[in-house]
């Protein structure tokens, strides 16, 4: 089965570390977050990727020329026009199933169940924000509705960022007609409004409920998601073995390559590569790359 992993955009809520590195390439627990949603797609069977790029896509590049067994695809999207624009791009007009995963989340579930059969499935997951989401209305697990980020949401139950719909180009039609037709949500063409349509146009989709969802679109979720990650890790905390710690101690934290900590303290931290700490006290905070801080300070 083919995946779509758009990864266009600028990651503006990630500034100022996405004006250098890419942000489904940011780490966290140790690894790049693409990484992290890469290894689950590849065991349950994925061996054909398209990445939608943009913003900094030859980092993507570079990174995926190690997968050599994955057939492996790019396509600029060069306005960015919403997520529905954006897989637009990849869908080829044949009538086969698809799989669209979204970069900025690590998502917990079967995989392999997800992927099999004949249904259209939305990932899901219970939120406390609704408005900030796309959001489906059930029935058991059938969608009767969808709607992205109403004002006045009538259900709880966010899009979580995984998509299995069964024939590209039913999905293909669904986006052509919203551009056709110049239906927009706050000015972007939405995946949300393409799902809608083909709900009203009698096509069954389901949900399925994540078993978990760590969120990695913001600074704070992304130290959160670290946070969870390393504990499930040795000492509960990462260090790369080209990274060095004198007189430091590190606690719930991923320090990357090629980085040097003297006489520091940090928790519940990501260090980006090449930053060097000396004498500082660091906490909940994402060091950016080849930082060079001396005395630094932090408790937030």
């Amino acid at each position: 089965m083919k995946a779509i992993i758009p990864v266009a955009g600028q990651g503006t809520r990630l500034l100022p570390h996405t004006r250098t590195v890419q942000k489904a390439l940011l780490p966290v627990g140790g690894k790049p977050v693409l990484e992290h949603i890469l290894a689950p797609l590849i065991e349950a069977g994925i061996t054909s990727i398209t990445f939608i790029v943009g913003h900094l896509g030859g980092q993507i590049r570079e990174f995926m020329s190690s997968f050599d067994s994955m057939e492996v695809t790019y396509v600029e999207q060069t306005q960015l026009l919403g997520l529905g624009d954006a897989v637009k791009l990849g869908l080829e007009a044949v009538d086969e199933p698809v799989v669209i995963v979204l970069a900025d989340t690590i998502m917990e579930l079967d995989y392999k169940n997800f992927l099999q059969g004949h249904n259209n499935v939305i990932g899901v997951v219970e939120v406390d924000n609704p408005e900030d989401f796309g959001i489906v209305e059930t029935v058991g697990r059938r969608v009767v509705d969808l709607m992205e980020k109403p004002s006045e949401p009538v259900s709880n139950l966010a899009i979580a960022g995984i998509y299995r719909l069964a024939s590209q180009l039913q999905l293909r039609k669904a986006l052509d007609k919203l551009r056709a037709d110049r239906v927009m949500t706050k000015g972007e063409y939405q995946l949300t409004d393409a799902l809608k349509l083909m709900l009203d146009n009698g096509v069954v989709i389901r949900t399925e409920e994540l078993d978990n969802w760590l969120d990695c679109g913001t600074e704070v979720t992304l130290l959160s998601t670290n946070r969870y990650l390393v504990q499930q890790l040795p000492g509960g905390m990462f260090v790369h073995p080209d990274s060095k710690l004198e007189g430091s101690t590190a606690r719930g934290s991923s320090i990357m390559e090629n980085c040097m900590l003297i006489d520091t303290i940090i928790d519940d931290c990501i260090i980006m590569s090449g930053a060097q700490l000396r004498s500082c006290y660091i906490h909940d905070e994402i060091v950016k790359a080849g930082a060079q801080l001396n005395g630094y300070v932090t408790g937030r």
